[in-house]
């Protein structure tokens, strides 16, 4: 039903669908426990609007009532049509009545051409996990379902994916600090909508669902398909699930290699012991690599298991000594101080010359890998401050003045895509190699922290905070 203001509206289920009943209260805390949300603890939901998010906004609602907190609803505008504006003032309405605050937060700037789907995934994330870090939330719960589930399976059964892929989406994952829980995953889609019949409350369908042009809508039909063949979503899902359960176990069995294998270093690289790392049975390796990976290069999602295991292959190639990439990193074969050699894995920057004016008091998450936070220089100077790699030229231009530079042991892959501020088209600091500049006056922004996030719950533990350039030249 299109309301008044153009918005498909909706407050009944649609025919054919599973009608077993609301989800209760009971069933709900059952859920969040299983998700590992302890009661009390400051909470966002992501809510859309959607059915899905909708029901999961007034059950965490309940929950929240019942065994007290705080709940925050927070939207993404991604301006992607023009009734978006419409659609986030519609949700905020809707929770309000029912007593629950409301953001809404604004996907602004260029849209890709292509990919917009997944690049509207990730920019939805980044706001919501930016907004939560600012505001001390420290668990975000989004709305995804079996059918959810289910199509994520087939897309990745359709694309090749090995058994990483084909356990789906996982019900708890980490990104920038926050915990992302999703404890919906074993509730139908019908269930859900059942849930808003029995409030009274109304909804919105995205017209992108039914839309063939994406990925995730052919397999949505294709779902809906295998059900009328008695091949039902919770069978799919089912099988995401026993495949999860092994990837749990490889997991371990990773880390273990990884503690035993891999060196952490703090400025965003890892060194792998060959004999160690390549000696260990294949599915671990390609499990720990996929990791090692993801940590160096920052990229949202891994290679798929084929290009894992050819990486394993050309790192284990003794005739084949010649660097390569792969996911965001380039690695290095040398002879080392390991028996076996060792394998340097560091980030590839593939845009070097790209900086972005930052300002004090930011929070930055730069290339998916540092987690930095920036303070103002009361004897600084008051000119444009960039933040960007430190690149070839810059390296250059540090080792001239600061030779001591040289001696930090960096290998020069590493060097120059390591963060650093510029001013007035020079180097002003590069914390690593305990750079700040001191002619022609310092700048007015410098950092005040800079940390590799994505060791911060590592089984290795925290790589240590690096502070202010200890040398001022």
């Amino acid at each position: 039903m299109v309301d008044a203001a153009g918005l498909d509206v909706r407050h009944d289920a649609q025919p054919g669908n599973d009608t077993s009943g609301p989800v209760g209260d009971l069933e709900f805390d059952g859920l969040m426990r299983a998700a590992d949300v302890a009661p009390g603890a400051p909470v966002a939901v992501a809510v859309s609007g959607g059915g899905d998010s909708m029901a999961l906004a007034l059950l965490a609602d309940a929950w929240r009532r019942r065994h007290g907190g705080m709940l925050d609803a927070v939207t993404v505008d991604h301006g992607l049509r023009p009734g978006s504006a419409a659609e986030a003032a519609q949700v905020g309405a809707w929770l309000g009545a029912a007593g629950i605050r409301h953001r809404v937060l604004t996907w602004d700037g260029e849209k890709p051409a292509s990919g917009i789907q997944a690049a509207a995934r990730e920019a939805r994330y980044g706001l919501m996990t930016e907004w939560a870090r600012r505001t001390g939330v420290a668990h975000i719960l989004v709305a995804h379902n079996l059918e959810d589930q289910a199509e994520t399976f087939l897309m990745r059964l359709a694309r090749g994916a090995g058994m990483h892929g084909l356990a789906g989406m996982a019900p708890v994952i980490r990104r920038g600090g926050v915990i992302i829980h999703r404890p919906l995953l074993g509730v139908s889609r019908a269930r859900l909508r059942q849930t808003l019949m029995a409030r009274g409350q109304k909804w919105i369908e995205d017209p992108s669902n039914d839309n063939p042009a994406f990925t995730r809508t052919r397999s949505r039909r294709m779902v809906a398909g295998l059900a009328g063949r008695g091949i039902e979503p919770a069978r799919l899902a089912l099988l995401a699930g026993q495949f999860s359960s092994i990837r749990n176990s490889l997991d371990g069995l990773a880390q273990e290699l990884t503690a035993a294998g891999v060196t952490w270093r703090q400025a965003g690289y890892a060194e792998l012991r060959g004999q160690v790392f390549l000696g260990a049975p294949g599915a671990v390796a390609v499990h720990a690599l996929r990791q090692v990976l993801g940590m160096v290069g920052g990229r949202a999602y891994p290679p798929n298991t084929d290009r894992l295991e050819r990486c394993l292959e050309r790192m284990s190639a003794v005739a084949d000594q010649r660097p390569f990439t792969l996911a965001g990193c380039r690695i290095i074969k040398r002879v080392g101080k390991y028996e076996g050699g060792e394998i340097l894995i560091c980030r590839e920057e593939r845009q070097p010359g790209e900086r972005t004016p930052v300002r004090a008091g930011q929070q930055i998450q730069w290339r998916g890998v540092f987690e930095i936070s920036l303070q103002a220089r009361d004897d600084g100077a008051e000119t444009p401050v960039y933040l960007g790699p430190l690149g070839a030229a810059g390296w250059s231009e540090i080792a001239s003045k600061l030779p001591a530079a040289r001696r930090r042991a960096l290998p020069y892959p590493v060097r120059t895509a390591l963060p650093a501020l510029f001013t007035g088209g020079a180097v002003a600091e590069v914390p690593h190699l305990g750079f700040l500049r001191a002619e022609g006056g310092l700048p007015g922004v410098q950092v005040a922290t800079i940390r590799w996030r994505q060791l911060e719950f590592g089984e290795n533990g925290q790589i240590p905070l690096v502070s202010r350039p200890l040398r001022t030249i």
